[in-house]
């Protein structure tokens, strides 16, 4: 989660009418007090460097000196931030609207911003240039099952690992090292198509990837434990499906309560392999589990479309009906902001209600992180990712799911799998 500091209190009640509005209030907003000089604000420094959101700095135009210091100091904290000077002469002067837009884009510069320098390093300064837009994405792709269906079915090599911006309608840029080395759409309902590909690749190490981005990674670890523990006192629940973002989810959690249930709601054409990777897993982590099985008719309602996924909805029913017994049920979900704008729009904790649990929680605490930073930190912590990640895979679904993309169906073709959606 993040922390949004300014210099006035003035311009901090500007930005809490955002954070209330657009983010239900759990970001954090604070001023420096209204100092105008660096030795004036320097003590509020101090009580925030060691403070687990992440910073990000705004300022106006007349305060560029006071900018300027302040960068300085939270540079040499040697942690994740960003500071930002914007075109009014205060930060209170800026349309709402037009705040909130900086602000987007600013949460996508830290998971999208990259640095190269032999190895991809995250840095919201995004030395690389890659295209910035809060509705993107990034993540790498790595195996060797992986870089052999790219070279075997779209005719590219990819080399040992490729950092890959996914934009919308899963169009997707590889970049090998510092070079962009092919553009790929998946969209869905249409063939994969390679809009432009050069054969270059650089020899690039996942080990080093994950050194190098092991104190980035830590820090949003830290503020998303932080975000978490506003919850102790619940009964949490994590819905996991096996999927990279469930089960970053789940490890976070993990970490931070004492008891964590998992709930793997098991789809009659789940995704090969989901059944051994979430065992396997279950018991690594020793969180409790409670698994559901769930009989897809489509001999009765037919294949799941767009229009009409009758399979959520018994997804979610099962999910409610394993947990009704729960007296205070708090649902620690994936979500990022990454996957879709409809994602993205939605707050931090969301209240639901609905007449088998009544009213309860739903709470992001990856929202603002990237695939990238979610296959990392599994890694990072010693687990494995479901092996079709390392077969080419984006996501997980149900090998029905009308989300599936060309790509994914050739895929699970590749594999043997009979039960696809129309094609």
């Amino acid at each position: 989660m993040f922390h949004v500091i300014v210099r006035a209190r003035k311009d901090a009640k500007a930005l809490q009418y955002i954070n209330k509005r657009n983010y239900g209030g759990f970001l954090k907003v604070s001023s420096l007090g209204g100092g105008r000089k660096f030795n004036e604000v320097e003590d509020i420094l101090e009580g925030l460097k060691d403070a687990p959101y992440i910073p990000i700095l705004l300022f106006g135009e007349k305060e560029r000196e006071l900018a300027r210091d302040i960068t300085a100091y939270f540079f040499e904290l040697r942690k994740p931030f960003y500071s930002r000077i914007l075109r009014t002469k205060k930060v209170r002067n800026m349309r709402v609207d037009e705040l909130y837009t900086h602000l987007e884009e600013i949460k996508a510069r830290f998971r999208l911003g990259i640095e190269w320098n032999g190895a991809y390093k995250l840095n919201p300064e995004n030395p690389l240039g890659i295209e910035i837009n809060p509705d993107y994405d990034i993540y790498l792709a790595f195996g060797d099952r992986f870089g052999e269906n790219m070279r075997e079915i779209l005719g590219i090599d990819i080399g040992s690992v490729s950092l890959v911006l996914r934009k919308l309608m899963n169009q997707e840029v590889y970049y090998s090292g510092s070079m962009k080395i092919a553009e790929v759409s998946k969209r869905i309902g249409e063939e994969t198509e390679v809009l432009w590909k050069i054969p270059y690749t650089e020899e690039i190490s996942l080990e080093d990837i994950i050194k190098a981005n092991e104190s980035y990674i830590r820090a949003f670890e830290k503020a998303s434990e932080s975000f978490l523990k506003q919850f102790e006192g619940y009964d949490i629940i994590v819905p996991w499906s096996g999927g990279k973002d469930s089960t970053a989810a789940l490890i976070l959690a993990s970490k931070v309560f004492r008891d964590v249930t998992a709930v793997y709601v098991k789809m009659e054409y789940e995704m090969p392999q989901t059944d051994e990777y979430v065992e396997k897993l279950a018991k690594k982590l020793k969180v409790n589990i409670i698994e559901s099985f769930v009989k897809m008719p489509v001999d009765k309602y037919g294949f799941p479309t767009h229009n009409n996924r009758w399979c959520t909805r018994m997804k979610v029913e099962a999910l409610y009906n394993a947990i009704k017994e729960f007296d205070s049920p708090v649902l620690v979900i994936g979500d990022r902001d990454g996957e879709s704008a409809k994602r993205r729009l939605k707050p931090p904790a969301i209240e639901r209600k609905n007449e088998v649990l009544g009213t309860f929680l739903e709470v992001m605490p990856i929202k603002f992180w990237s695939g990238m930073m979610v296959q990392l930190y599994i890694l990072m912590n010693g687990f494995d990712l479901h092996p079709l990640y390392y077969e080419g895979f984006y996501r997980l679904g149900c090998t029905i799911c009308p989300s599936l993309a060309d790509w994914e169906i050739t895929l699970l073709k590749k594999r043997g799998e009979k039960n696809l959606p129309p094609h």
